[in-house]
């Protein structure tokens, strides 16, 4: 990555609205997805590492195309630093995938798993993380907030499984239990 895109996506992920989705959650899902990959049998690849950072570069609480508009960016920096197109379509597809968190690629498997990674903390970490999400929605009213988590989370629920590496699937079990106590109204 290049000095210019470095900066520029930090610059983003230091915006003032921003309180998760911010610089350590693009380092968490590193981690993550790294994790994830060796689960799958391979080191994270480029195209993974660029995604994590492009992936949520526009973001706009409000805004319902901040993944179009991520993967969109990705690909005017990725083009301008002269990448290969078939990098740069892979980058732009995984990021897109992060929209629905459903994969389209192999190579999205292990990114959607990090980004999704918070939904199996600790009862108290995942609490602490819906709060830093809740800040960034400050704008919705409470009871708006509530019922739109728990419809969402309800279809999250409904899914024959949330994650698609084997480490991804180490955190089912847990990630099915927060998103149960949140649409029964505990979080």
């Amino acid at each position: 990555m290049s000095s210019s895109i470095l900066l520029e996506l930090t610059r983003r992920y230091l915006e003032p609205h921003r309180h998760y989705h911010t610089l350590e959650h693009i380092a968490h899902m590193l981690e993550g997805a790294a994790l994830a990959a060796r689960s799958e049998g391979h080191a994270l690849a480029d195209e993974q590492i660029m995604a994590v950072w492009f992936h949520d570069a526009v973001y706009d609480p409000r805004a319902l195309d901040n993944e179009e508009k991520s993967a969109a960016l990705a690909v005017a920096m990725l083009r301008a630093e002269g990448r290969e197109e078939a990098f740069i379509s892979r980058v732009e597809r995984i990021v897109l995938d992060t929209k629905q968190h459903v994969p389209s690629i192999p190579l999205s498997h292990a990114v959607i798993d990090a980004d999704l990674q918070t939904l199996a903390l600790p009862w108290e970490g995942y609490l602490k993380i819906g709060a830093l999400i809740r800040r960034e929605y400050a704008f919705v009213d409470d009871a708006q907030w509530r019922q739109g988590r728990a419809r969402f989370f309800s279809q999250w629920l409904q899914r024959e499984r949330i994650y698609h590496t084997p480490w991804g699937l180490q955190l089912e079990s847990q990630a099915r239990s927060n998103l149960a106590r949140t649409v029964a109204g505990e979080a």
